[in-house]
């Protein structure tokens, strides 16, 4: 097993950028690691190397986690190439697992009565929330509805582009947020409201945004604790919608290209039966 922090500019810097997260093996040395970028664990994943980690009090701590095995039987590589055979068409959407899978609550005694969507949870700590394009009364469990087309809602703003499930949208709030100082700024401020692809949200639709938010998002103090590290704008004023819509079309174009590439590997990847970095040229 490795498991290594990650860190996109390298400098990730123990008890500034992040406090808690110490890793601790429950015999032999060392005994606790202080983990920084770049630092990379290896070590067999049975009982002789129990471990731990301490909650994350302060900040935000990544990690990659890698299991490696030689049983061929664990062989991920030919499930997914047969995956991405089948499926490569519509590989540009995300495809959602089980609902269960998105559903957090400390108490699995309490699991439905308390806890949260981690995806409607994200969005929330963002600024978002979500409205559903179906009609509630035509599903008997709220967490399907996030399987049907939906659409952003920021305030009393409506944003009309539907987005094919949860997990699109929330591509495209994620793609904002990472990529926004790299966006062109709007020609002109815009008021609420005059953005050709943004409307006012209507009483029903602000009930159903209510409604997805009471069954979904029912205990908020663990969410803002889960995702206290997120920058909440929920206050803004003035969204620049305009800025977002750019970040969508960026998100699409960055998505056709990695399509592009998958496409373009595949059959290496079939003939060998591996996947692989293929080179430009052989592409």
């Amino acid at each position: 097993m490795i498991t290594g922090p990650i860190s996109s500019n390298g400098t990730l810097r123990y008890g500034k950028d992040f406090k808690g997260g110490l890793f601790h093996f429950q015999d032999g040395e060392p005994a606790t690691l202080v983990p920084m970028a770049g630092d990379v664990a290896i070590y067999t994943a049975d009982s002789c190397n129990i471990h731990a980690v301490d909650e994350i009090i302060e900040g935000e701590r990544l990690t990659l986690t890698l299991w490696f095995s030689r049983d061929s039987a664990h062989d991920e590589d030919a499930k997914l190439i047969s995956l991405l055979s089948k499926n490569m068409p519509e590989l540009k959407l995300p495809m959602l697992a089980s609902s269960n899978m998105y559903w957090f609550s400390l108490d699995p005694a309490s699991h439905q009565q308390l806890g949260f969507d981690i995806c409607l949870a994200r969005m929330h700590v963002l600024g978002f929330d979500m409205c559903s394009c179906q009609a509630e009364g035509l599903f008997s469990d709220s967490t399907e509805l996030l399987m049907e087309p939906l659409q952003l809602v920021r305030g009393n703003e409506l944003f009309k582009q539907e987005f094919v499930n949860i997990l699109h949208a929330l591509q495209a709030v994620q793609f904002h947020h990472w990529k926004a100082s790299d966006l062109p700024d709007a020609q002109s401020e815009v008021e609420p409201g005059d953005v050709d692809h943004v409307v006012r949200l209507s009483k029903s639709q602000q009930e159903v945004v209510k409604s997805l938010k009471s069954q979904l998002l029912k205990d908020h103090q663990l969410v803002e604790m889960i995702f206290s590290c997120a920058t909440c704008s929920r206050n803004q004023q003035n969204f620049d919608w305009e800025r977002f819509s750019a970040a969508i079309v960026g998100l699409e174009d960055y998505t056709c290209k990695l399509h592009k590439e998958l496409l373009m590997s595949l059959p290496y990847w079939r003939t060998h039966g591996i996947i692989y970095s293929v080179p430009p040229e052989c592409s």
